[in-house]
């Protein structure tokens, strides 16, 4: 019989597992958006880079849109398009709030229904170009699981506002080499 350390090492790995960017000890530590208004943010953005994360294998032309829900939370609706399933769209409907009106910009999101909510902290935004989106996991203190996004209202990104973000992250210990460049052409 194994030990319940050792059960809930498994639960926590397998939890994080789609997150695939690990890290040594905790996470580092992060600021997020100290002026953020949810009503200017939502609309749609386009996916410039992320961290890989299982999910988003062999996809292209990532998009998200955030609508406000009439309970006050916001729809998530993202979509991309497999590259092995003969573009077949694939869709993922999400489900966000902001637990603590006093810091709006970390906001909560779940995908599936009996998930727990996971960390969607805005670290920087103009609402009118780019996002920079980060979550962090902590894993028993000994490694973290991190996940980072770089949106934009187009599908392109000037490389000046990437590198403002780079240096953003950078200055919190976030290692920028983790990003793969989206595809965006052919959508």
């Amino acid at each position: 019989m194994r030990s319940p350390l050792v059960l809930v090492v498994l639960a926590l790995v397998a939890d994080v597992s789609l997150g695939q960017v690990f890290g040594k000890g905790k996470c580092p530590t992060v600021s997020v958006q100290q002026s953020f208004d949810i009503q200017k943010y939502i609309g749609n953005w386009y996916e410039i880079q992320r961290f890989y994360v299982g999910f988003e294998d062999n996809t292209k032309c990532t998009e998200a849109n955030y609508q406000l829900k009439e309970d006050g939370h916001i729809r998530v609706d993202n979509k991309c398009i497999s590259l092995k399933d003969d573009g077949k769209v694939i869709e993922a409907i999400g489900d966000g709030y902001v637990p603590d009106k006093t810091q709006p910009a970390k906001l909560e999101v779940k995908f599936a229904e009996g998930a727990p909510y996971g960390n969607y902290w805005i670290l920087d935004t103009d609402n009118a170009n780019y996002t920079l989106i980060y979550s962090c996991k902590d894993v028993l203190g000994l490694t973290h699981v991190e996940f980072c996004w770089i949106l934009s209202r187009e599908r392109t990104l000037a490389s000046e506002t990437k590198e403002k973000l780079y240096q953003k992250l950078s200055g919190f210990g976030v290692k920028t080499d983790n990003f793969l460049t989206t595809e965006q052409t052919d959508c």
